[in-house]
């Protein structure tokens, strides 16, 4: 009883943390519209994040382990390209598509879980995989099932979702053999310093604008709703459940 009370909890979880980013899709498109260079918004967001919870966190923080680091990096990395292309996407097409085309994450991620812990998803994850398709055809084709409707920022907002799914599968792999908390911020602060040196080594500081307005609330909801409590509650929620289900 215990245990299904806690799976409800961190299913519970899980679900808030998709109505705090898909709230975030529009303070990215916010930030982005005012001028905000994408590589800016997002060490921004995730070194800011790091910063926070390891102030709020601290005694909970252990010394890091080689699994650790190893899972970090790995995600940290995936975190990294996923981002970039989901908002690069979002500069480019409208925030419903980018949001959508996010979404396809959901059916990858059973068939990644599938080969990392060589466990086969169940009829629901493939029927779950058809809607989905079917979902992507009719926003994407015209009535000659030609991609007409597809523009470069629905195009890389689709590539970041196959990052995404990878994010999700190996949180799930890595989740019950490291440490929670400091794989959380191991993620972000190795996301965040390759956004950071990223945007250094490609336009150094002219892009690099005050915080004020739109902006400032842009990234005040990036790292504490899109970032910071989203990642947290992932790490410690998908550890209770599936990847399938997480995703």
């Amino acid at each position: 009883m215990k245990k299904l009370v806690k799976r409800y909890i961190a299913e519970s979880g899980l679900l808030l943390i998709g109505i705090l980013w898909g709230m975030g899709f529009v303070t990215v498109k916010i930030g982005l519209n005012a001028g905000m260079n994408t590589f800016y918004l997002m060490w921004l967001r995730f070194l800011g994040s790091f910063v926070l919870l390891s102030i709020l966190f601290r005694k909970k923080i252990k010394k890091v382990s080689k699994d650790d680091l190893k899972a970090g990096l790995i995600l940290g990395i995936i975190q990294y390209f996923g981002y970039v292309f989901q908002t690069y996407g979002a500069a480019h097409t409208t925030v419903g598509k980018n949001a959508f085309f996010t979404a396809i994450n959901v059916i990858i991620v059973p068939y990644i879980f599938w080969i990392l812990n060589k466990k086969r998803p169940d009829i629901f994850s493939f029927s779950a995989s058809i809607i989905c398709l079917i979902g992507v055809g009719i926003m994407s084709l015209d009535s000659n099932l030609n991609f007409t409707h597809l523009n470069k920022g629905d195009v890389m907002t689709i590539i970041s979702a196959f990052f995404f799914a990878l994010q999700v599968a190996y949180t799930g792999y890595f989740g019950r053999k490291v440490h929670p908390m400091n794989l959380v911020l191991l993620q972000m602060l190795i996301g965040g310093l390759l956004f950071a040196g990223t945007q250094f080594a490609t336009s150094g500081l002219r892009e690099v604008i005050p915080l004020h307005g739109e902006t400032l609330m842009a990234i005040i909801y990036a790292v504490v709703f899109s970032t910071a409590i989203p990642m947290l509650l992932q790490i410690y929620c998908q550890r209770l459940t599936t990847a399938t289900k997480a995703s």
